[in-house]
């Protein structure tokens, strides 16, 4: 088996790749390649990839999405409340769980092939049981300087937060369609940005940005079609 590097990026066409946390192979028979993928805790996955030549391959950080849950939404939930006064505004950083993707490349074409966890996922729901958003859930803190994400498990979030009220405001949550999230990586690092616009203590605006300082990180893939009318902010509704 060949071993390689623990990192994020395109790598030159091998039939075996072995990470600390998972591995895969390509093996071409006939007129197709088998793949198949092994997580640490043994997630397997098998397919077959209607291609007889692969040029290189990427490993990428992507969306977290997760085959139980096909929806785009993310509830991050703050281990500390923050207590922001009226008309304020905070900026920070959040860690959130990010995908590992699997893309092929073939005469400069680029074609995901498989989508994997390696952390453990909870779901929870946003306001009642009739038309409240089902979330994958995330527990995070509130950071006031960047922190180091988990190798192939976690990014940064870079968070402006807004206290558009005339109340003082606890926040204890955040809702966020991952669907528009821009993610930017180099070898180690993943890169995120949002802002949230608190208008009282029921009512959030929620958007994801264009990450800042990404010279020398590469964009991912882009995993989710969104489409270009339709709105990237998402209303928090029932409570912050």
């Amino acid at each position: 088996m060949s071993v390689i590097s623990n990192h994020y990026g395109e790598y030159p066409f091998k039939n075996d790749y072995i990470f600390d946390k998972f591995k895969f192979t390509f093996t071409l028979d006939s007129q197709v390649f088998r793949y198949f993928r092994e997580t640490f805790h043994s997630q397997k996955k098998n397919l077959l990839i209607s291609l007889n030549n692969i040029d290189k391959i990427i490993v990428q950080p992507s969306e977290p999405l997760v085959s139980d849950l096909p929806k785009t939404h993310l509830m991050l939930e703050l281990s500390e409340p923050l207590v922001l006064p009226p008309d304020s505004e905070i900026r920070g950083f959040f860690d959130f769980p990010v995908s590992v993707a699997i893309l092929v490349i073939v005469n400069n074409k680029i074609t995901p092939i498989d989508l994997f966890q390696l952390l453990p996922y909870k779901f929870a729901l946003y306001g009642n049981s009739h038309n409240g958003v089902l979330c994958r859930y995330w527990k995070t803190s509130f950071y006031p300087v960047p922190i180091e994400p988990r190798i192939f498990e976690t990014g940064v979030l870079e968070i402006e937060i807004q206290n558009s009220s005339s109340s003082t405001i606890t926040l204890t949550r955040l809702v966020m369609d991952f669907a528009y999230i821009e993610l930017f990586y180099n070898w180690t690092v993943v890169k995120a940005k949002a802002r949230a616009r608190i208008q009282s203590e029921s009512l959030c605006e929620t958007q994801f940005l264009v990450p800042t300082d990404v010279h020398n990180f590469t964009k991912s893939y882009d995993l989710i079609p969104t489409k270009i009318l339709s709105s990237s902010k998402f209303i928090m509704l029932y409570g912050i």
